[in-house]
């Protein structure tokens, strides 16, 4: 399994200090999300991570490491993403909804560290409840 990572860390305050906190986080994040993966899927995985770390609004998916994800996802390189919680990808409903569209046209599951392959069962009922 090709599993990709993703997390978006909006610096908030911008102190040159802060965002040296802000990378642990997203290591220690990083390294949850491997272990869930492992729960799920067995420890025969290669990962990618993927970050924006910046003020990139979380309403806005315009993101470097998110463009280069989607790429690898268009490309047919990845198998499954995990996002510690939904609202890393964006805090827009319709936004998650797209990006959830275009990972199931390929095949690629969306997993989240909390709900783990149930984030994906969670994501069809609301896009049923928009019809």
């Amino acid at each position: 399994m090709r599993i990709g990572i993703y997390n978006h860390q909006h610096l908030r305050g911008g102190c040159p200090g802060c965002s040296q906190i802000y990378v642990k986080g997203m290591i220690k994040d990083a390294v949850a999300c491997k272990n869930r993966v492992e729960g799920i899927y067995g420890t025969d995985c290669e990962y990618f991570n993927f970050t924006d770390l910046g003020d990139y609004p979380p309403s806005n998916l315009d993101r470097p490491g998110f463009h280069r994800m989607m790429k690898d996802v268009e490309n047919g390189r990845l198998d499954a993403i995990i996002v510690i919680r939904l609202d890393k990808i964006s805090n827009d409903i319709d936004l998650i909804l797209t990006t959830y569209q275009r990972l199931k046209e390929h095949n690629v599951a969306l997993l989240t560290l909390k709900e783990g392959e149930k984030a994906m069962e969670i994501l069809e009922k609301a896009m049923e409840s928009k019809k």
